[in-house]
C-alpha cells in the first residue's frame, strides 16, 4: 500500500461520515412549464445552463414534422418558481438537415455550451434500418440556443457495427435480436472532452434496454463514432428508461423510466467508463412527488451543478400542464441512501475536515508546550529570589479574562515579600501563531491563525522539585480555500506539570498531564451555499521528558527523550443547510516519541 493510501485510511477513520442521509427529498415544488404556443406539450428532454439561470426544455407533438428545445430564464439560478418563457424567437428549431425526424427524446450539451446531442428514436410501428440517430446541433454562443444549426448525424445507427457485440450484450448472453423497429434511442450524454459518447437504447418487447459507450476519435465528431464493445450496461429491470445524466465528476450516472415512474443510480469504478459499474439502486419518484403530480410519465431529467437538486420532466400525454418537480438530495449526485460520494470529492470539504483535526493536535502541543517553557524557564532563573514572572501586559475586551488578569497580578504581589520555599509563583505567557498548509490533490488551503494566552502558579516541593498548574485560552481561526470556508475553534485546557529537583541541569524528568475543551462554529461554503454547525471536543493528554548526563573519564553522555500521548473526542454534529453531510463522533490518537543522544569530550588539558 503506497503511503498516500495509508493516508487516506487513516483520515477515513479518524473522520467517519455518516451516510445515514443521502436519499432524496419529498417534492420541494413544482411548475408549470408551458409557452405563448400550443406547441409546448408533450416534453422530452431537460436541461440546464451550468449557473442555473437557463432551463432547456425539449416538446414533441404527436403529429408535427420537427420539434423543438424552448428556453426558460430562471430569476432565481435553479429556482423553477422563477421560470418566465423566453419566447418563441429564443426557440432552437429542430429542423433543417435533420429531416423529418420528431421522435426526439433526449438532449445533452457540450461542455462548452456550443454543441447540443440530440437522441432520435424509433417509434415501434416505424418500418426500415436507421431510424435511431445522433444529432449534432451547433451553437454560435454558448447555450444560446436560438443561434442553433444542424450539424452533422450519424449514419446506419441501427447497424451492427455500432449495436452488436457490447457488454452489455454479453450480460444477456448473446447479441440482441435483428429487428431493428424495436430499437428506440432514448438518452444521449457527452463526456466533457467530447471524446466519448453514451447512448440509452429501449428494445421494445425483448427487454434488453442498454446504456452503450462509444468513442470519439475526433472530439465531438460523429462521423467518427465506434461502439466501445469492452463497456456498456445491461439494464435488466428497467421497462422503459430515458435520459441520460452524468455527476460532475463522470462517477455517477442517472435514468429515469418513463414507465415505472423511477429514478436509477448507477456508479462507476472510473470517470465516464461503463465496463465496470454497480448499480446502486432506484427511487419510485411516486412516493415523494405531491400529489396528481405524477399522473403520467416522466420524460426528462437533470440536476444543479452541485448535484443537490434533481429535476424531473412530467408528461401530461399531450396535455398542456407538463410540468417541472424540483427535490432536494442531502448529499451531491446521489438518491440512494447510504451511497454519499466521499468527502475528499469536495477539497473545501476536505479542508474543513482536516482542519478540525490540526487544531486538536496544536492545541495540545501549544498546550503542553507552554509549561514546558515555564520549565526550562525556572532552570534558566533558579537562583532568583522570586519566580513569579508576569512580564506581559495585556488588554482583554473580554470582561473574564480581563478580571482574571487583575485576580492573578494582584495575588502575585502579595507573595513577593514571602521566603522563596513558600511562595507560589505566578506567571504567563501569551503566544500567537501563524501557519499555512498549502492545497494538495484532495484538499483545499487552510490558513491558520492561533492567539492564546497562559496563566499559571507553581512552588517548590518538599524535595526541591517545582510542581504546578497552568491554564491556557486560545482562539483559532482557520480560513479554508477560497470560498468563505472558516472554522473558528476557541480552546480551553488546564495542565499539571511536575519535575524532579533543579539543583543542577545535569538529570531531570519533567511530567505533564492535562485536560482541555473545544468548541468550535463551522462554516462550509459549497457552491456559494453556507452550510453551518456547532461542534464541541474534549482532549486528555501527557508527556514525560527525561534527560540524563553520564561522564566517563573525559567523555560525557547525555541521552534524552520524550513520549507525547493525547486522545481527543469531537462530538457528532449536523450541518444546517441543503447538503448539510452528518458526521458521527470522532476519536483522535496521537503518539509521539523522540530521543536524542550527545557525547561531549573534554579536551582541556586539566
Amino acid at each position: 500500500m503506497t503511503l498516500f493510501r495509508k493516508i487516506l485510511v487513516l483520515f477515513f477513520l479518524l473522520f467517519p461520515i455518516s451516510n445515514s442521509w443521502g436519499v432524496i427529498s419529498d417534492e420541494v415544488q413544482n411548475a408549470v412549464f408551458n409557452g405563448n404556443n400550443d406547441d409546448t406539450r408533450h416534453i422530452r428532454a431537460l436541461a440546464f445552463n451550468p449557473e442555473g439561470t437557463k432551463a432547456f426544455l425539449h416538446y414533441q407533438n404527436g403529429d408535427g414534422d420537427f420539434r423543438f428545445i424552448a428556453e426558460f430564464n430562471l430569476s432565481t439560478p435553479f429556482d423553477i418558481s422563477t421560470r418566465t418563457y423566453a419566447g418563441d424567437s429564443e426557440r432552437c428549431e429542430l429542423s433543417g438537415n435533420a429531416g423529418g425526424d420528431r421522435r426526439i427524446f433526449d438532449i445533452s450539451f457540450s461542455s462548452d455550451g456550443l454543441k447540443i446531442f440530440i437522441a432520435r428514436g424509433s417509434a415501434g410501428g416505424e418500418g426500415g434500418d436507421d431510424k435511431d440517430k445522433i444529432f449534432r446541433y451547433d451553437l454560435t454562443s454558448p447555450y444560446d440556443i436560438s443561434t442553433c444549426s444542424f450539424a452533422q448525424k450519424t449514419t446506419n445507427f441501427d447497424g451492427d457495427a455500432l449495436q452488436q457485440g457490447s457488454q452489455a450484450d454479453a450480460a444477456f448472453g448473446g447479441t440482441r435480436p435483428g429487428n431493428t423497429a424495436n430499437s428506440r434511442a432514448q438518452g444521449v450524454a457527452i463526456n466533457p472532452d467530447g471524446k466519448k459518447l453514451f447512448v440509452m437504447m429501449m428494445q421494445n418487447g425483448d427487454e434488453r434496454e442498454r446504456i452503450l459507450e462509444y468513442n470519439l476519435s475526433t472530439p465531438y465528431d460523429l462521423t467518427t463514432i465506434s461502439l466501445v464493445t469492452t463497456a456498456g450496461i445491461a439494464l435488466t429491470s428497467s421497462a422503459n428508461p430515458m435520459s441520460l445524466f452524468f455527476s460532475s465528476n463522470g462517477k455517477r450516472l442517472f435514468f429515469h423510466d418513463h414507465n415505472q415512474h423511477s429514478v436509477t443510480q448507477i456508479s462507476l469504478d472510473s470517470p465516464y467508463d461503463t465496463s465496470s459499474f454497480t448499480i446502486d439502486g432506484s427511487v419510485d419518484i411516486r412516493t415523494k412527488a405531491s400529489a396528481n403530480n405524477i399522473s403520467s410519465e416522466l420524460a426528462g431529467l437533470s440536476f444543479s451543478t452541485n448535484g443537490l437538486k434533481i429535476f424531473l420532466g412530467n408528461d401530461q400525454n399531450d396535455g398542456t400542464n407538463d410540468r417541472v418537480l424540483e427535490f432536494n438530495l442531502s448529499c451531491p449526485f446521489n438518491i440512494i441512501a447510504g451511497k454519499c460520494p466521499s468527502i475528499t470529492e469536495n477539497s473545501d470539504r476536505t479542508g474543513m475536515a482536516l482542519a478540525q483535526i490540526e487544531i486538536a493536535k496544536r492545541t495540545i502541543d501549544h498546550a503542553t508546550d507552554g509549561a514546558l517553557n515555564r520549565l526550562k524557564w525556572i532552570r534558566r532563573n533558579k537562583d532568583k529570589q522570586n519566580l513569579t514572572n508576569l512580564n506581559i501586559d495585556i488588554n482583554f475586551t473580554n470582561q473574564r479574562l480581563a478580571s482574571l488578569t487583575e485576580v492573578v497580578k494582584a495575588s502575585a504581589s502579595k507573595v513577593n515579600k514571602k521566603n522563596k520555599d513558600e511562595d507560589v509563583f505566578y506567571w504567563s505567557e501569551g503566544s500567537i501563531a501563524i501557519g499555512r498548509i498549502g492545497d494538495t490533490s484532495i484538499s483545499s488551503t487552510k490558513k491558520i491563525d492561533t492567539d492564546a494566552i497562559t496563566f499559571g502558579a507553581d512552588k517548590f516541593t518538599e524535595e526541591n522539585g517545582i510542581q504546578g498548574l497552568a491554564f491556557r485560552v486560545g482562539r483559532n481561526n482557520v480560513d479554508v480555500g477560497t470560498a468563505g470556508s472558516n472554522l473558528d475553534t476557541d480552546t480551553f485546557n488546564i495542565t499539571y506539570y511536575s519535575t524532579t529537583p533543579i539543583e543542577d541541569d545535569t538529570q531531570f524528568l519533567d511530567t505533564f498531564i492535562g485536560i482541555g475543551k473545544l468548541k468550535s462554529d463551522l462554516l462550509t461554503v459549497i457552491d456559494g451555499r453556507n452550510l453551518t454547525a456547532n461542534r464541541t471536543g474534549k482532549q486528555i493528554y501527557g508527556t514525560i521528558r527525561v534527560k540524563d548526563e553520564i561522564k566517563k573519564d573525559n567523555l560525557t553522555f547525555i541521552p534524552s527523550g520524550r513520549f507525547d500521548i493525547g486522545h481527543t473526542i469531537l462530538g457528532s454534529y449536523k450541518e444546517v443547510g441543503t447538503g448539510g453531510i452528518d458526521v458521527e463522533k470522532q476519536h483522535l490518537r496521537t503518539k509521539k516519541i523522540r530521543a536524542g543522544f550527545a557525547a561531549v569530550q573534554d579536551l582541556s588539558d586539566d
